[in-house]
């Protein structure tokens, strides 16, 4: 996962959009510690680690499209 830090703050409300079952602790973002929140979202979520990335570097691709085009 590479999940940069001024992203983190545009993911995290839009996986709150997605999943309304997650809480701002299971979205706690650390530096190095990027595995134990693949595993809280997978838990929270029903999803597979698979899906998650999926989920997630669809996201950040479609936010680096949106701040590109502006």
């Amino acid at each position: 996962m590479n999940i940069r830090g001024y992203q983190w703050s545009v993911l995290k409300k839009l996986l709150k959009q997605r999943f309304t079952e997650l809480s701002d602790e299971d979205l706690v973002f650390e530096r190095g510690k990027e595995r134990e929140l693949y595993v809280r979202l997978e838990r929270k979520t029903g999803k597979s680690e698979e899906d998650v990335a999926r989920i997630i570097k669809g996201m950040q691709q479609a936010y680096l499209q949106q701040t590109t085009l502006l």
